[in-house]
C-alpha cells in the first residue's frame, strides 16, 4: 500500500514541477523584477499557493512513505538506492533554487529548473532501470580469464613442431 502512495505522490511531484516550470519559462509576468535587476516570484495568487502546497505535500509524503517502505524492508536496500537518495536531494535543492522566494536572477531560476529536470529524468531512469551494480562487478571479478583461441592453437602447433624436431 505504501508503494502505491509513494508512486502517486512521486507522480504528483513531477506534474507540479512541470506546471511550475512551464509557468517559469512561458509566463514572464509571473516574475516581478526589482530595482536591483533580481527577480522574485509574483505576489501570492491562488494558483501559485495551490501549486506550492501540492509540491510541499508531494515531497513531504514522498519522504514519509519512503521511510515507511525502508522500515518494511528492514532497511535492506539495493545498490541503486543511494543514487536515488542523492538525486532526490539534488531535486530538492534545484527546486528551491528555481522556485524559492529569494531575489535571484531569472536566468538562475531557469538553470535551477533545468538541473531539477535533469535530476528528475535521472531519478526516473534509475527507478525504471534498477541497475544491479554489485552483481555485475562480482560476476566480472569471478569470471575466469580465458585465453584467446588463436594462442591455444599456436601452442599446440608449437608442441607438434617440437615433437617432430626431437
Amino acid at each position: 500500500m505504501f508503494k502505491i502512495v509513494h508512486m502517486t505522490f512521486a507522480s504528483l511531484a513531477i506534474i507540479v514541477f512541470v506546471i511550475r516550470t512551464i509557468l517559469l519559462f512561458w509566463q514572464p509576468t509571473a516574475i516581478v523584477t526589482t530595482s536591483s535587476s533580481a527577480t522574485r516570484p509574483a505576489p501570492k495568487s491562488a494558483g501559485r499557493i495551490v501549486l506550492v502546497a501540492m509540491q510541499h505535500l508531494a515531497f513531504t509524503l514522498l519522504v514519509i512513505t519512503g521511510l515507511l517502505l525502508l522500515y518494511q524492508n528492514n532497511f535492506v536496500v539495493q545498490p541503486w538506492f543511494y543514487g536515488k537518495i542523492i538525486l532526490f536531494l539534488v531535486i530538492l535543492s534545484a527546486v528551491t533554487k528555481a522556485f524559492g522566494k529569494r531575489d535571484i536572477g531569472h536566468g538562475q531560476r531557469k538553470a535551477g529548473a533545468m538541473v531539477a529536470a535533469i535530476a528528475f529524468a535521472g531519478l526516473m531512469t534509475l527507478v525504471l532501470w534498477k541497475p544491479n551494480f554489485s552483481q555485475q562487478s562480482a560476476q566480472q571479478l569471478q569470471a575466469p580469464v580465458a585465453q584467446p583461441a588463436f594462442s591455444q592453437a599456436s601452442a599446440s602447433s608449437d608442441n607438434g613442431q617440437r615433437a617432430g624436431a626431437q
